[in-house]
């Protein structure tokens, strides 16, 4: 089926991209904050948002490829973003409305698909399913755009949605299920709670059935157990009346269209459906089920062994299961001379049986020679019943399954299974290699990577499984991702290719994204020394550079290059040039490797050595979320480059940073040119929430430093940060909710923003000083007010990023630009699904024109204006 129609409704913004002139939708600050919690303000569609640097670098625990479409793919990375792509995963754009409200309101669209499903009739209408309970959204237009919808007796508050499924024959009729077992990243299972951990009692044993197309959803459960999580369903594709259901607590099998249900588990275990596919021959009217029954284990002496659970085949409607687990059982015996290996499977049996892992070491002492693994996903080639993929979702970390072996294959319906996704040294020439031969598994690695290359070959055996596998709708195109790479295979699975990040040369770093990145953007540097170079920070990515050639890969595309400290995986928190000699650098990191040290390098930028200690290590938790030290705005003093900054806020997370800060909060200083540092807080308030640092241009041993909060305002060092007093001139609009920016700009005039997520309507905003800071003037009126910035080349132009804020219904966040000084305004949002979620700005010193964004998950975005 083409997708034309999909086309011109997804990609409807880039035809209306007219020549640049802001008076297109120019508003004053007072008409912006008229309507500024009652409606969306449109975004002059004069600016449109670019993605560049690294396509995904982020976790996606699923994907889905429209039924109908075999063109069509939409993606849910787990850092709150939504892309499709059109062309096979080549490029992507958003999915979330720019100017819709903040995402936690559901009003912007699915931020993570859980399922998705189109009508066959009319393939651009569809639902889909969302994690959390953000509710059921619709789509008519393909998947370009998705509204939240809400039942009239709002039925679905306060509850998982998990699967959708239409009638095949009735575009009317759909299913729904409830329940978090499609939530991959969070399911747990131990032994005293084999059916899950994270489960919800509002969200089970509920299947829900529409017959006007969605307006309105009856509840048809009858015969479900009260407990079960619906993990899919399935409308038999040769009558409507038979409907499937996996769950949790076994298959299901309704024959009268949803109004009854019987278990079908003869021949399955336990019936802890982890996940169920199918293939239909429409040719033989033969329908082929395969589920994963979760893998149980239970003690046997000073080991452990299987206690039921697999993979299942059915060929008779459910009526009877055959187990077509196979060969899949592995011998950790031979296995555990690689470390990481021995370490997981050890991680998971702690969790498992509720104690400790050194204990657990010392309680198994003996390895199993024959124990099976747990599998998350399976999938059946749409075009052969006999060829099916299962995932094991394992990770350095992982609580539910243990290494190795990425993705198993069969090509005879489950009687004999081998690896087809090989990535490691143990897949070329390791220790292993002579076991896995006389398993009859195909060898050597055959997974190609580009940007992140380096993770070829990097381990015994990859450090982090295929999360998910799935064929579009052909079998021509199967997907699945890697940890943080996106991949595809053209020939079933014997080869994989990244596709997510194009050369500009080959051979180089200098890269253009696909569009879809899930990479936590954390900021940017520009020095007037680099013209046309921007600097940008990330998390789990270290530094990117912006680059020339994106036009030779496609049109408009901005290339960017990859810069590595170290081998290993570093956050980049701040990053700054002495001001003096070009070839030294600076580089604090907020997590990972060489967290909370000052690295420096003296060749511009080639090789690097630790410099100092900013932060003293702090220990981390294992799976207690983030626990970073966001350090901000390293500067360096011109006159006397002894004399270094940087600052930590408390709040990070409010501030679209990932993660709060769990130490050093406040201004640090050092005065021996980054080898010693110190916390220099005297006269700051507590908390020391300090979100932002600049020098006085006019006088660079007097520093300011913003603290958010309601102890937060304006504080300024007149003696080189040692100590701070509050400016006095500012105190009235910091009110209870602290200062977050200022800037000098280019003029000498002043700006400073202020507001919070929780300030009240009226409160924040933009406000300017002419008179080196004894008066100020509103210009801007939002209540949540972040980054401001004016432009190197005409100070009239101001920048500004806008947070959302819950007294004005999370409405408006985003970008607004001004080209006269603040008189007037337009928003920039189209393009970023993010708009809401900007972390940091930044204006071409030396390109009029050209705007860049840094947002909390979906990385780095560029805007030129044309004339």
């Amino acid at each position: 089926m083409k997708s034309i129609q999909f086309v011109k409704s997804l990609f409807f913004c880039l035809a209306v991209l007219s020549p640049y002139g802001l008076a297109y939708s120019q508003i004053s600050s007072e008409e912006i904050f008229k309507s500024i919690d009652r409606e969306n303000i449109s975004s002059s569609p004069a600016i449109f948002w670019q993605q560049f640097g690294p396509g995904m670098s982020g976790n996606t625990k699923a994907a889905f490829w429209h039924p109908y479409d075999p063109n069509v793919l939409y993606i849910s990375p787990n850092m709150g973003n939504s892309y499709c792509s059109i062309d096979k995963g080549h490029t992507y754009q958003t999915i979330l409305d720019a100017d819709g409200a903040g995402i936690k309101t559901g009003l912007r669209g699915p931020r993570e698909i859980l399922d998705i499903d189109f009508s066959k009739q009319n393939p651009n209408f569809g639902w889909c399913t969302d994690r959390g309970m953000a509710g059921l959204f619709v789509t008519h237009d393909k998947g370009a755009t998705w509204q939240l919808y809400t039942p009239k007796d709002n039925a679905f508050a306060g509850i998982f949605l998990s699967c959708i499924e239409s009638d095949p024959f009735n575009p009317d009729v759909w299913y729904l299920g409830t329940g978090r077992i499609r939530d991959v990243a969070r399911i747990l299972f131990t032994e005293k709670q084999p059916h899950g951990v994270f489960t919800d009692k509002n969200s089970m044993g509920k299947i829900w059935k529409s017959i006007d197309a969605g307006k309105s959803w009856q509840l048809c459960n009858k015969g479900i157990d009260a407990r079960a999580e619906i993990e899919s369903i399935l409308v038999d594709p040769r009558n409507s009346q038979v409907v499937y259901a996996s769950t949790t607590y076994g298959f299901y099998r309704s024959m009268d269209g949803g109004k009854s249900w019987n278990s079908k588990n003869k021949g399955l275990d336990h019936g802890v459906l982890r996940s169920f596919d199918y293939n239909y021959d429409a040719k033989n009217k033969k329908l082929t089920f395969y589920v994963i029954d979760n893998t149980a284990w239970h003690i046997a002496g000073s080991s452990i062994e299987n206690h039921g659970g697999g993979i299942f085949k059915s060929t008779d409607g459910g009526n009877s299961w055959t187990n077509v687990t196979g060969n899949l059982n592995i011998d950790m015996q031979q296995l555990a001379s690689d470390y990481s290996l021995k370490k997981s499977y050890y991680n998971v049996l702690s969790y498992y049986f509720d104690i400790p892992a050194k204990e657990a070491q010392k309680q198994f002492k003996v390895l199993p020679t024959k124990i099976l693994q747990r599998f998350n996903a399976i999938e059946v080639d749409p075009t052969d019943a006999d060829n099916v993929y299962i995932t094991n979702d394992y990770s350095n970390g992982s609580r539910n399954t243990f290494m190795p072996a990425q993705m198993w294959r069969s090509k005879d319906g489950g009687k004999n299974w081998y690896v087809c996704f090989r990535n490691g040294k143990n897949w070329e020439d390791g220790k292993d290699v002579k076991y896995w031969v006389e398993r009859g598994n195909p060898m050597h690695n055959n997974v190609s990577l580009r940007y992140l290359k380096a993770w070829m070959n990097r381990d015994p055996y990859e450090r982090k499984a295929c999360n998910y596998i799935k064929f579009n709708c052909d079998g021509t195109v199967l997907h699945t991702e890697m940890d943080k790479i996106s991949l595809m295979s053209y020939d079933k699975g014997d080869t994989w290719v990244d596709i997510d990040d194009e050369y500009v040369e080959p051979g180089t770093e200098n890269y253009v994204g696909a569009g879809n990145s899930n990479l936590p953007g954390h900021g940017f540097y520009q020095d007037i020394r680099f013209p046309n170079t921007i600097f940008c920070m990330a998390g789990e990515n270290s530094l990117w550079t912006t680059n020339e050639g994106g036009e030779k890969v496609r049109s408009g595309a901005q290339a960017a290059t990859a810069h590595k400290f170290f081998p290993t995986e570093q956050s980049l928190s701040t990053y700054a040039i002495h001001p003096q000699d070009k070839n030294i650098r600076f580089a604090l990191f907020f997590r990972q490797d060489a967290k909370g040290k000052l690295l420096c390098s003296t060749d511009g930028g080639k090789s690097w050595k630790i410099h100092g200690t900013a932060i003293p290590n702090w220990e981390t938790k294992p799976h207690a979320g983030d626990q970073s030290v966001h350090q901000l705005h390293l500067t360096i003093n011109p006159d006397n480059p002894d004399n270094m900054y940087f600052c930590v806020p408390k709040r990070s997370k409010d501030r679209e940073f990932v993660g709060n800060s769990v130490s050093g909060f406040g201004v640090h200083a050092s005065y021996d040119g980054g080898k010693t540092w110190t916390e220099s807080n005297v006269g700051l308030s507590r908390p020391y929430d300090i979100i932002t640092i600049k020098l006085d241009p006019a006088n660079t041993n007097i520093i300011y430093a913003c603290a958010q909060g309601r102890n937060g305002g304006l504080f300024k060092s007149e003696d080189n940060g040692r100590s701070w007093s509050s400016v006095a001139s500012t105190e009235s609009i910091s009110g209870q909710w602290g200062i977050n920016d200022i800037h000098f700009a280019q003029n000498g005039y002043v700006y400073i923003t202020a507001g919070d997520k929780n300030a009240e309507k009226g409160a924040g905003g933009l406000w300017v000083s002419k008179d080196k800071m004894k008066t100020w003037t509103r210009l801007f009126n939002y209540p949540n007010t972040f980054r401001v910035e004016t432009a190197h080349y005409d100070p009239n132009v101001i920048m500004l990023s806008t947070q959302t804020n819950k007294n004005i219904n999370f409405m408006n966040a985003g970008i607004y630009i001004s080209k006269d000084g603040g008189t007037t305004w337009v928003k920039a949002n189209r393009g970023c699904g993010q708009s809401d979620r900007v972390n940091d700005i930044a204006i071409d010193y030396t390109v009029p024109g050209r705007y860049y964004i840094s947002t909390y998950g979906s990385g780095w975005y560029v805007a030129s204006e044309t004339n």
